[in-house]
């Protein structure tokens, strides 16, 4: 928490920064949107059901309704659909006025993700007949490819908001928000990024919500490469954690977070030197991601795929 002499210097600066949410319903993204309200920062979150986001921000340690009123703005809506998403993104405009007025969130935090069931069957690959067949167990998701389609609407909908919100790409690039995705570790060959004795697990159980996180990354991969000509010219943190223990549930302050782990314990690597363990606690990857991101300003690993892991 913030000392009270240091509110005095940071709130002009918290009244400044908006962050927008996306996925705040689930674990690591809850806890990364507790740390962000209860140090003082304004925000919205997109969501199909905005009390079941309720209900799960005000069961955490600290979280009142005082704080909800005052710094959360909750959008009703599909991460999927290009006009809920750009009405999550901008804080205010003003078309009548000269040239136009836009003001943007400062940052975008996706923590988007299908719900996960175990399953011990599979689809056949017959055209006329679907047939599900015996298979070793593994994880299915609700909607197998969310993650990619929350991508191509976020990407659509910061090219929209460029084109029909600001005068020119310029303008809208000096203002760009800083995006920092949610990933997952194992998309290394030979899943070099995951200690050697829970490779078999993750190429048994983990394909289908691997394969859609990693077209997530070949969306913003492909978008980077366009430089300052792309929508992402705000800068892009892709986080892989490793396999995810624990709920939303922030610790009690003074506490450790994640299990008895403390945010000290949490090594960071990247893709050229990646930081491997075993597990990590949602909780820690949403404070992880608050700490470096939202307050550090994320520019040490600005076009980094980090993996973190305790």
């Amino acid at each position: 928490m913030i000392p009270l002499e240091g509110w005095f210097i940071l709130l002009p600066i918290l009244k400044m920064a908006t962050i927008a949410f996306f996925g705040a319903t689930g674990g690591c993204a809850n806890a990364c949107l507790t740390y962000t309200l209860l140090n003082g920062y304004n925000a919205r979150a997109l969501a199909r059901t905005p009390s079941k986001l309720t209900t799960l921000l005000l069961s955490q340690p600290g979280i009142t309704e005082e704080i909800l009123s005052r710094q959360l703005e909750i959008i009703e809506g599909d991460a999927t659909d290009v006009e809920s998403v750009m009405k999550s993104l901008i804080t205010s405009s003003n078309k009548s006025a000269p040239n136009g007025t836009c003001t943007l969130v400062t940052s975008i935090i996706s923590g988007i993700g299908g719900a996960p069931t175990m399953s011990f069957t599979k689809e056949t690959k017959c055209s006329k007949t679907q047939v599900r067949m015996p298979a070793l167990p593994h994880i299915e998701l609700s909607n197998p490819h969310i993650t990619e389609e929350m991508t191509r609407t976020l990407l659509e909908a910061l090219a929209k908001i460029a084109s029909d919100q600001f005068v020119s790409f310029e303008a809208y690039r000096a203002v760009a928000p800083r995006v920092a995705v949610i990933s997952t570790t194992g998309h290394l060959p030979g899943n070099k990024d995951v200690p050697f004795w829970f490779r078999p697990m993750y190429s048994m159980l983990l394909p289908i919500p691997h394969a859609d996180k990693l077209q997530m990354e070949k969306l913003l991969d492909k978008e980077v490469e366009l430089g300052r000509a792309g929508v992402l010219s705000g800068g892009v943190v892709v986080v892989r954690p490793s396999f995810l223990t624990g709920d939303h549930q922030v610790p009690v302050e003074g506490e450790k977070g994640g299990e008895g782990v403390g945010l000290e314990k949490v090594r960071a690597g990247t893709e050229r030197d990646p930081a491997i363990g075993y597990t990590i606690s949602r909780a820690l990857v949403g404070e992880w991601i608050f700490e470096e991101v939202i307050k550090g300003g994320g520019e040490k690993w600005v076009g980094e795929k980090v993996t973190i892991t305790t």
